[in-house]
């Protein structure tokens, strides 16, 4: 599910630049997945030249949404599951660019699409992912600001020279197993008992 949510960002993403760069749909895309704190690879380095690097550096658990219930009917049937894993994800958007006039272009593009879409999911991002059935994914993006002591340590975290970046928390990607916990049938009637009388 992380992997689908970070290609549907980018599926829309690279459709995007295209257009603002007065490309089709046949247009190389700019950016891509990859692992900006492998830089000092020289196969990664290579592979990661010249694009939009996205990189996940942190993903946390939403508690707020922990709690609710963990039952629900199936047909005749009550089952009990645990709850889904409700993700925050912190998505580093690297603009690693040998111009620098087009990090800045580029970041500054990445930033334009966000303020203009901030929710994403299969149905409103048509041509993102394969037609495989994905449930309940969604996405919705927030701009973070860091400090110039967080940005620091960021950089320092990742071990690479900082370059035009934008910082943004993906919420909520919800993992599901569905494993069936137990199960039992519905309630279908009940008999009162009333008190004895002599009693």
């Amino acid at each position: 599910m992380i992997v689908e949510a970070m290609n549907l960002l980018l599926g829309q993403l690279n459709a995007y630049i295209a257009r603002a760069d007065g490309g089709g749909p046949g247009a190389p895309n700019q950016a891509i997945l990859g692992n900006i704190a492998h830089l000092d690879r020289p196969d990664v380095a290579t592979e990661l030249d010249n694009h939009l690097v996205l990189t996940m550096v942190k993903f946390e658990e939403e508690r707020t949404l922990k709690n609710g219930k963990t039952f629900a009917n199936v047909g005749n049937e009550v089952v009990y599951r645990n709850r889904p894993l409700h993700l925050n994800l912190c998505l580093l958007f690297s603009a690693n660019y040998r111009n620098y006039a087009t990090c800045l272009r580029r970041i500054a593009q990445v930033l334009t699409f966000f303020q203009g879409k901030q929710k994403f999911t299969p149905g409103n991002s048509p041509g993102s992912l394969p037609p495989i059935p994905i449930l309940d994914l969604s996405l919705t993006v927030d701009l973070q600001t860091l400090t110039f002591e967080e940005v620091n340590h960021l950089w320092g975290f990742l071990g690479a020279k900082e370059m035009p970046f934008a910082l943004y928390r993906g919420r909520l990607v919800a993992l599901t197993d569905q494993p069936v916990l137990a199960g039992g049938g519905l309630v279908q009637e009940f008999e009162v008992l009333g008190r004895d009388a002599t009693a």
